[in-house]
């Protein structure tokens, strides 16, 4: 998906917060625990080789929430 709509930073606070970096193949894949600093590194890295990955919180599980709209 490529969009001109961007998501500002976040907060310095929120920085180091723990997120699960996921992929999309056939339901989400959880890839990686690591900080928001370094999962938004990784977008922009994966973005520029063509792949696509998402962020979530730790506590939220997308196969959970995708599976309510069914």
């Amino acid at each position: 998906m490529d969009s001109s709509w961007h998501l500002p930073l976040p907060l310095k606070e929120y920085a180091m917060s723990r997120v699960t970096v996921y992929f999309y193949s056939d339901g989400w894949v959880p890839i990686k625990y690591c900080s928001l600093q370094k999962a938004i590194l990784l977008c922009h890295k994966a973005k520029l080789e063509g792949m696509e990955i998402l962020i979530f919180p730790t506590d939220l599980d997308p196969n959970q929430f995708s599976r309510s709209f069914n």
